[in-house]
């Protein structure tokens, strides 16, 4: 299932949907369907799937737990909190994401991020706008610069942050002036003293 939702970049929902009928294995093609209008219909879209989705729904059709269920992915977690809604379609799955980050050890993360990340993928291998938009189906180009721009923005946050790095050792040698500054009448006393007594040694 994560593959689909990297592969395509789709919405939750519409993978939750994705019914068998919706698999195109032959010609490779995977219909996604989206409920976007204001009165609830839905509107679907035929995008390509690459080599590596292809090969894991094929495997997944042949090995699949519900072989009488028309929908691709449905529950068959073996957990108490799973029991009444097996065999079904998902609704939500929210600690399905939860457990994988646990058990990958990072940050917790929602589906719509590996939406993010998909744009994310695009815009730092150079893909144009309108490509970037084709495969996650904004149907403004508006909406895929907002996507971009707030990349832009995490992009420009991360490159402020290393020039607090330049900044540190620049400080640090601030510090030190401010230190032999405070210390510098004595100091320069004491120089002189010393500066003195060597001329008159020699």
């Amino acid at each position: 299932m994560l593959s689909a939702f990297l592969y395509l970049g789709a919405r939750r929902g519409e993978i939750f949907r994705l019914q068998w009928a919706d698999i195109d294995l032959s010609d490779g093609r995977v219909r996604l369907s989206t409920r976007k209008r204001r009165d609830g219909t839905l509107e679907y879209d035929w995008l390509p799937m690459n080599t590596e989705l292809k090969k894991q729904l094929r495997w997944w059709w042949e090995n699949r737990s519900f072989k009488e269920s028309p929908y691709v992915f449905v529950c068959d977690d073996p957990y108490d909190f799973c029991r009444e809604y097996y065999g079904k379609p998902f609704a939500k799955r929210s600690h399905f994401m939860r457990r994988l980050c646990e058990k990958a050890k990072v940050a917790p993360f929602g589906f719509h991020a590996i939406r993010h990340l998909i744009a994310t993928r695009l815009y730092h291998m150079g893909k144009p706008l309108g490509a970037i938009q084709a495969i996650l189906r904004h149907k403004s180009a508006a909406t895929t610069e907002r996507y971009l721009k707030s990349l832009g923005l995490e992009e420009a946050r991360g490159h402020l942050e290393d020039l607090c790095e330049m900044r540190k050792p620049v400080k640090e040698a601030n510090e030190v002036a401010k230190e032999v500054n405070d210390r510098k009448p004595a100091e320069v006393i004491s120089l002189k003293d010393h500066l003195e007594m060597r001329s008159q040694a020699v």
